[in-house]
């Protein structure tokens, strides 16, 4: 997720105070068209051919001060232990009730989901997987999807047959909401198809499953798995849009990100499809707005002169929470943390807005941002 920082980086000559290195690339890939660049394995050297202009007389704008998201929406966060009795590591899932939260054990020699309640800090084991997979990676949770009455997901597996060679495949799964026994739903891919990302929703009695190249739709109560055409369930492409790059639409709304001027603070746009409600808000790179509502973002930061230079005093896993309803914009993610363990984290999906957690420093406990929690307000859907 998106990440910012404080410190200096050891760079040469000019690249100084990056403040995300996976910023890097993407800036570099922004001035390399009017730039020379010669790179090592260690740092980057960008000559500049084009103009450079002049600082502004009163210096670069800051980024603005942003309060926390468990102070702009206490009502919607709370926090949940990173392990419970035997399993050393959980994560948070979803919310299923008013109090309870889905969490999976993943790490498991047999994974396990879970229901911890709020109130009490109690945990009940809601189904394990079984025997056979206990083992190293033989049942690896994937993506997740709760329904109404289910929770369905898919595994990447490993059957320790002689004949299999060790190749591991993607299995579809479900079992009841309340809990009880795991049961196979179908094959996904054949032996030795894993692929890198997939992403699973459910309606009603239908599973939609994508990877990066496929599209398949599958019956919960049983049978094939159904190819259907890639955008089955997508919304459809975005106009371009002259102003903005990397523009990205959900139903209704689409957001794009401001081409960085020098000594300017970078800003992404979120708007109607058709051009209308547009507003501009400080922040840098993201996707579509989750539920159409609340962009999950960068942090702003001062984009250089020629030779690259940002400017940023934010937290490492830190984010900008801006919810399209209320104009507000909100501080999430562990401050001053830089490994993947602390990214902010999209859960399962959910028929309503899903949750986002992240690690605390202390590796403890999640903190959890309830999306549907969060006061509804106007916002002209």
């Amino acid at each position: 997720m998106a990440e910012s920082g404080g410190g200096s980086r050891e760079m040469r000559h000019d690249l100084r105070r990056l403040t995300n290195r996976a910023w890097l690339f993407r800036l570099l890939a922004a001035v390399v068209a009017f730039t020379a660049m010669v790179c090592t394995a260690s740092a980057c050297t960008v000559g500049v051919t084009g103009h450079r202009p002049s600082p502004p007389p009163g210096g670069p704008p800051r980024p603005p001060e942003l309060d926390a998201a468990s102070e702009v929406w206490p009502e919607a966060t709370f926090t949940v232990p990173s392990s419970l009795g035997g399993e050393p590591t959980v994560q948070p899932v979803a919310i299923l009730g008013a109090n309870q939260v889905l969490m999976v054990a993943p790490l498991s020699t047999r994974p396990r989901f879970v229901t911890y309640d709020l109130r009490t800090g109690r945990h009940r084991v809601l189904a394990t997987a079984p025997e056979w997979s206990d083992c190293d990676l033989c049942f690896e949770i994937r993506s997740v999807a709760v329904s109404e009455t289910r929770i369905t997901w898919t595994a990447g597996i490993y059957r320790s047959e002689p004949w299999n060679a060790g190749k591991r495949h993607v299995e579809l799964w479900t079992m009841p909401r309340s809990g009880g026994r795991m049961r196979l739903v179908t094959w996904l891919t054949g032996h030795g198809d894993l692929p890198f990302h997939d992403e699973l929703t459910v309606d009603e009695d239908q599973a939609l499953w994508r990877d990066e190249a496929r599209a398949y739709r599958i019956p919960l109560s049983g049978g094939k798995a159904m190819e259907v055409p890639f955008t089955t369930g997508m919304p459809p492409a975005p106009q371009p849009d002259p102003d903005l790059d990397d523009q990205v639409c959900g139903v209704e709304w689409c957001v794009g990100r401001v081409p960085p001027r020098a000594y300017e603070l970078t800003t992404m746009v979120v708007r109607r499809r058709d051009g209308s409600g547009r507003v501009t808000v400080p922040a840098s790179s993201g996707g579509p707005l989750i539920g159409d509502r609340f962009g999950l973002f960068g942090l702003p930061y001062v984009y250089g002169p020629g030779p690259v230079e940002i400017f940023s005093d934010g937290p490492e896993s830190a984010a900008v929470l801006y919810d399209r309803c209320a104009g507000t914009s909100a501080l999430v993610g562990a401050q001053g943390k830089k490994d993947r363990s602390h990214e902010i984290t999209q859960g399962a999906s959910v028929p309503g807005e899903p949750i986002l957690f992240w690690m605390q420093q202390d590796e403890k406990r999640y903190t959890v941002l309830d999306l549907a929690r969060v006061p509804d307000q106007p916002c002209g859907r």
